[in-house]
């Protein structure tokens, strides 16, 4: 009777062990974004994203289309983007 206690608690416990691990991991990973304006190269586009920036080089070897011609965006913050 008495090893059949045991075996029940320590069963008991490593649940127990084991909910309050996954609960504690879901509040580790509670992320909250913060955005950041950044330019890209060579032709200071202007984009945003998050804080740090994580994000591969690409270059370009091309010149965007209607390069040079412009217009005004106001979203990330005012500034003349070069059409798509």
């Amino acid at each position: 009777m008495s090893t059949q206690n045991n075996i029940l608690r320590s069963i008991v416990l490593i649940i127990v062990i084991i909910i309050l691990l996954t609960y504690t991991k879901d509040k580790k990973e509670d992320k909250k974004e913060n955005w950041a304006n950044y330019v890209r190269c060579p032709y200071n586009e202007i984009e945003s994203g998050t804080d740090p920036l994580q994000y591969y080089r690409r270059d370009r070897y091309r010149k965007p289309y209607r390069y040079p011609f412009t217009f005004y965006q106001s979203y990330p913050y005012p500034h003349m983007r070069y059409g798509d």
